[in-house]
C-alpha cells in the first residue's frame, strides 16, 4: 500500500510541474487562511481568536474590512494603521495569519516591540521579487512617529520592490496613495548610486507624478541600486525611498 501511495504522489508531482513552480509562499498562506470571506470572519468572531487583541479597536477594524476578487483569490483589504498603531508585531502577525497575509509582517515597522519575537518578525526579509512584466504598486505610509514606511505589492500580494530581468523591459512602479500617505505625494524621479554603469537607460515620470518607468539595458549585467524621489504637499522637502534594485541577468 505504501508503494502505491508513493507512486501516485510521484505521478501527481510529475504531471503538474507548472503548478509547483507557480506556487509562492503567499499563495500557500492564502490557500490555508481560515478567513477568506465575510461569512468565515463572522464565524471566527463567535469564539476567542487573535482578533481579541484589538479590544476597543476591533469594531473600527471590522468596519474597514473590504473584499476584492483577484483571480482565484479574494483579496481582503483593511486599515493597516489600526493594527500597527495599537498592537505588537506578534499580535499583528497572528491576525495577518488568519487572513493569509502573514508574509507582509515586515511592512508593519511601526508596531510595538516588546519581546524578542516581535523584533525577529520585523527584522525578517523574505518577500519575493516583484514581477517586472506587471505594474508594481508602491505605497508610502506615515507611522505614528511620522516615519515614512514603504511597501510594494502586486494583486494585493506583497513583494520586496526588487525585480530580476532577463531581457530589455520597462519596469513600472505605480504610486498608490492611502489615507495615511503624505498629502499630495507624487514621484519626481529616481536617483542612482551609479548612474553611469549602463544598467538603466532611461527614467520617465507620468504627468501626474503617480507612476515612474525605468528602461533597462540587458547588455550591461549586474545590479542597479536607486532611490525614488518624492515631493508632497506636507512641506517643501523631498522624500527618498530605501533603495530597490533592478538586476540584469540575461538568459544564457
Amino acid at each position: 500500500m505504501k508503494c502505491s501511495i508513493s507512486l501516485v504522489f510521484a505521478a501527481i508531482l510529475c504531471a503538474s510541474p507548472i503548478i509547483s513552480q507557480a506556487a509562492t509562499q503567499q499563495d500557500i498562506d492564502l490557500a490555508l487562511a481560515p478567513v477568506k470571506n465575510s461569512a468565515q470572519l463572522q464565524v471566527l468572531l463567535s469564539d476567542a481568536s487573535a482578533l481579541d487583541a484589538l479590544e476597543d479597536t476591533l469594531i473600527p477594524f471590522l468596519n474597514s474590512v473590504t473584499y476584492v476578487q483577484q483571480g482565484a483569490h479574494t483579496g481582503i483589504h483593511f486599515d493597516k494603521s489600526l493594527l500597527e498603531n495599537n498592537l505588537t508585531a506578534t499580535e499583528i502577525y497572528n491576525i495577518l495569519a488568519l487572513l493569509g497575509q502573514q508574509s507582509s509582517i515586515a511592512h508593519y515597522q511601526g508596531a510595538a516591540i516588546v519581546t524578542d519575537t516581535d523584533r525577529l518578525l520585523l527584522d525578517i526579509s523574505t518577500l519575493p521579487y516583484c514581477d517586472a512584466t506587471r505594474p508594481i504598486d508602491l505605497s508610502v505610509m506615515m507611522d505614528s512617529s511620522k516615519q515614512a514606511q514603504f511597501s510594494y505589492a502586486q494583486n494585493d500580494l506583497a513583494c520586496d520592490g526588487n525585480v530580476e530581468l532577463t531581457q530589455n523591459t520597462t519596469v513600472t512602479y505605480q504610486l498608490v496613495n492611502r489615507d495615511d500617505s503624505p498629502k499630495g505625494l507624487r514621484l519626481t524621479g529616481a536617483g542612482f548610486a551609479n548612474p553611469f554603469d549602463g544598467h538603466i537607460d532611461s527614467v520617465s515620470v507620468s504627468a501626474d507624478g503617480q507612476a515612474i518607468y525605468l528602461q533597462n539595458n540587458i547588455q550591461n549585467t549586474g545590479v542597479s541600486k536607486f532611490q525614488f524621489i518624492f515631493s508632497s504637499d506636507e512641506n517643501s522637502l523631498l522624500l527618498l525611498s530605501p533603495d530597490p534594485q533592478i538586476i540584469n541577468r540575461p538568459e544564457n
